[in-house]
């Protein structure tokens, strides 16, 4: 019988672990990877992370002096190796395939057996499956189709039409990577979402957003708005704004998109902008006001689904995601998640951290 067992030691996994470490509990660590930290190796070659190194590293975790403030994917992947290694992780290496209750503890079945736990933790990931919407046509059509995730480099695209679907923080990067390297590129948007940069006017957005989060949501989404308009101008001729997309609505935007070039290059002409994907006709893209681009690849930048089915029973689940809303993210009894529950303005890593607190803390306080 285990005491907690935790599903998933990636950053939010871990993250409890030493939450729950510096609260005198030990757990035990479901993950199947074969190297922890696969999940960023496995992203595109330039990603670095979107919020800053210290409000989003793993607590009581040294990160060495070569590491910037905006970490690369590479070093992101390594840290969160080190961390299971100074956290002492105690590792099972099995994919936990079901949860489901019995009496008063969780059997957690696996490909080898099962495991039962009094208390479980779920961190498994918002990145877990890759979705894309099911466009008409596209079954029938010669344009090469494959999401986000499978993207790595640009030079696989040299000398074909490419047109990136989505302009989410992947989006918008991958678009610009692909027009750095001369590769035609057309952006299709269907909703604007607010612009943004990692740096700005003398702070960063992590630390903002850190200042907003208290803010009245009518603040929060002008000071976006004046954001934007402060760090790019005007950007309606471009197609870019303003942005239609609300800032303080974290859950449905999931933050501002972050600007490493993408903006310039539209300015510029190197990428050009459309509305959203209709339908697939032959060799043809159709967006919605009846464009029709004609391309060779289709990157869609669309978004992902934490997978949650049938690994969490379905009482514990609403519309895919966790059922509790709120902390101490608790969706059945002593059925927590970790990383999956509804973003703050400070963005994922550095909620995962406070997450964790309030996870072990309950915990803690349930036994006491």
């Amino acid at each position: 019988m285990l005491d907690v067992a935790v599903i998933g030691a990636g950053h939010a996994g871990l993250c409890v672990v030493e939450a729950l470490r510096r609260r005198g509990i030990d757990a035990t660590v479901f993950d199947d990877a074969a190297r922890l930290g696969d999940v960023w190796r496995r992203r595109y070659d330039a990603l670095i992370l979107n919020t800053r190194r210290d409000p989003s590293s793993i607590p009581g975790v040294d990160v060495p002096e070569t590491m910037g403030q905006w970490p690369g994917k590479e070093e992101w992947a390594d840290h969160i190796e080190h961390a299971a290694d100074i956290l002492g992780v105690e590792r099972i290496v099995e994919r936990i395939n079901s949860i489901r209750r019995l009496d008063d503890v969780w059997e957690l079945s696996s490909h080898t057996g099962v495991h039962c736990s009094r208390v479980v933790v779920v961190a498994t990931g918002r990145n877990h499956r890759p979705v894309v919407p099911p466009w008409p046509g596209i079954d029938d059509s010669p344009i090469e189709l494959l999401h986000a995730a499978s993207f790595r480099r640009p030079d696989q695209f040299v000398g074909r039409r490419l047109l990136v679907v989505g302009a989410g923080n992947s989006g918008v990067e991958i678009a610009h990577l692909c027009s750095a390297a001369g590769i035609r590129t057309t952006i299709s948007i269907e909703r604007r979402p607010v612009f943004a940069r990692r740096e700005f006017l003398g702070t960063d957005l992590t630390s903002a957003a850190q200042r907003a989060s208290h803010l009245p949501d009518r603040l929060v989404d002008l000071a976006g708005r004046i954001l934007q308009f402060l760090l790019f101008g005007r950007l309606r001729k471009y197609r870019l704004g303003p942005p239609e997309m609300r800032l303080s609505n974290v859950a449905e935007a999931s933050g501002a998109s972050l600007d490493s070039g993408f903006v310039a290059d539209v300015k510029a002409g190197r990428i050009d902008v459309v509305d959203a994907v209709d339908r697939f006709d032959g060799s043809d893209v159709v967006t919605r006001s009846g464009t029709r681009i004609a391309v060779d690849v289709v990157i869609a930048a669309t978004g992902y689904s934490p997978a949650l089915d049938p690994l969490m029973p379905s009482e514990a689940r609403v519309a895919g995601w966790p059922r509790a809303k709120e902390a101490p993210w608790m969706s059945a009894p002593d059925l927590y998640t970790a990383g999956l529950n509804p973003a703050t303005l400070t963005a994922f890593h550095p909620d995962f951290i406070s997450e964790a607190d309030e996870i072990a803390q309950d915990i803690a306080d349930r036994r006491a």
